[in-house]
């Protein structure tokens, strides 16, 4: 049984190492999204019939806020791994601001909440409460 506990015990050992490991070389880098050109046209790229109007890099340059000018809709973007995460907002999207910062909370169990730091941040506000749909 001691020779058993001990295997355990090398095992969960040598996985924490590795997770540590991948950690440390890993872990620690952030995504960033390009400049607005370039979210825009990879959105216009991965959506059909999209056109890029006002886009709102935040400061940390992981999120952005993109207007679609053909329908009239705000999209929500994130950086993430070597791609970006895409969320239509709509009108049942919670829009809070304090400032510069902007806290949208979302319908979407994958992704429920997101903050911004943005520049114009009370013009996006704006924009996302005047949603319609």
């Amino acid at each position: 049984m001691n020779g058993q506990v001990l295997q355990l015990l090398i095992s969960v050992g040598g996985i924490a190492v590795m997770v540590a490991l991948c950690w440390m070389l890993f872990g620690r880098a952030t995504a960033k999204l390009p400049d607005a050109d370039a979210v825009g046209a990879q959105m216009a790229r991965d959506i059909r019939g999209f056109r890029a109007g006002a886009v709102a890099l935040s400061r940390d340059g992981a999120t952005a806020l993109v207007e679609d000018v053909h329908r009239g809709t705000v999209y929500l973007v994130i950086a993430r791994g070597d791609g970006i995460v895409t969320r239509k907002l709509s009108r049942g999207t919670g829009v809070t601001r304090k400032s510069n910062q902007i806290a949208l909370r979302l319908k979407d169990f994958t992704l429920k909440y997101a903050n911004l730091d943005l520049a114009d941040a009370e013009c996006w506000e704006t924009k996302l409460k005047g949603l319609r749909a």
